[in-house]
């Protein structure tokens, strides 16, 4: 059975449950748990979708070690792996980039190939494929024209074009774009903030508020992606913009174009060196 691997942002977690109920070939779900997995399996209980814990990763045996599959189970299917990482990387991106490197070193060892639901996240994954070239499989988000989306709603609305064109059409009005995962994670995300930086809750409020103004920020757009596993965020999103005085409005476009192509690309690469190896 091939066993692949997803290291993900935990912002792109809707995007990976849509992609176990689309695949019939995925056999077993392996999450690894390592405290920002719940909210995870929660959304996999309630679709229905049966997984299984792994302590830490490093509980999971590597490659090397599973028993060999006899001819008959050749082909058999998929034993996905999945690990979410903590939404509080983006804030230093050369800790992202280490962290991300790391963990990807020792899911090389236990993984065929590995999917990576990350952009380029303050440009500092743009290297990644190629780096770990020789080692195992990679692949991170591209849109149609081969180029790294910028972040996660660059992959929700179809790529660089799109999303240039989209804050183009605001006419220069601040527009902070929230997916449902963004406005489930609002607090999360400034708490990080707070705690890496010694500030109050209030401090940070102030700060914020001076750099919106700064930047012309106006609006927040809830963008429509398709998914709806992340339930219950209106309280977040509404707090957020009351506090700074934004103007809510929906906005359509969302997509799985993206992270259903590269995930097949993947899968490509995974049966390319399968092949080559025979």
């Amino acid at each position: 059975m091939t066993v692949l691997g997803i290291l993900n942002c935990k912002m792109l977690q809707d995007e990976i449950v849509y992609l176990i109920l689309n695949d019939p070939e995925i056999k077993d779900v392996t999450v690894v748990e390592n405290g920002e997995h719940h909210e995870f399996i929660r959304k996999l209980d309630e679709v229905g979708k049966t997984y299984s814990l792994a302590p830490m990763i490093h509980s999971i045996p590597d490659l090397s070690d599973r028993e060999k599959q006899n001819d008959a189970d050749a082909g058999a299917g998929i034993s996905l792996i999945v690990w979410n990482l903590e939404l509080g990387l983006h804030e230093k991106p050369k800790i992202l980039k280490d962290e991300v490197y790391r963990d990807l070193e020792i899911f090389a060892k236990k993984a065929d190939g590995i999917y990576l639901l990350y952009g380029l996240c303050g440009n500092v994954l743009g290297h990644v494929e190629d780096d770990f070239k020789d080692i195992c499989p990679i692949v991170i988000l591209r849109d149609p024209e081969g180029e790294i989306v910028d972040d996660c709603i660059a992959a929700t609305i179809g790529g660089r074009k799109p999303y240039l064109n989209l804050l183009k059409s605001f006419h220069g009005v601040g527009t902070f774009i929230f997916t449902p995962m963004y406005e489930d994670t609002i607090d999360e995300f400034f708490n990080y903030a707070k705690d890496r930086r010694g500030l109050t809750e209030e401090q940070i409020v102030e700060m914020n508020k001076f750099m919106f103004e700064a930047s012309n920020y106006k609006r927040v757009a809830r963008l429509e992606t398709g998914l709806h596993y992340t339930k219950d965020t209106e309280t977040k999103l509404k707090r957020f913009a009351d506090t700074y005085g934004f103007e809510i409005f929906d906005l359509d476009g969302g997509h799985q174009q993206i992270f259903d192509d590269c995930y097949q690309k993947l899968k490509d690469k995974i049966i390319q060196k399968e092949t080559t190896a025979a």
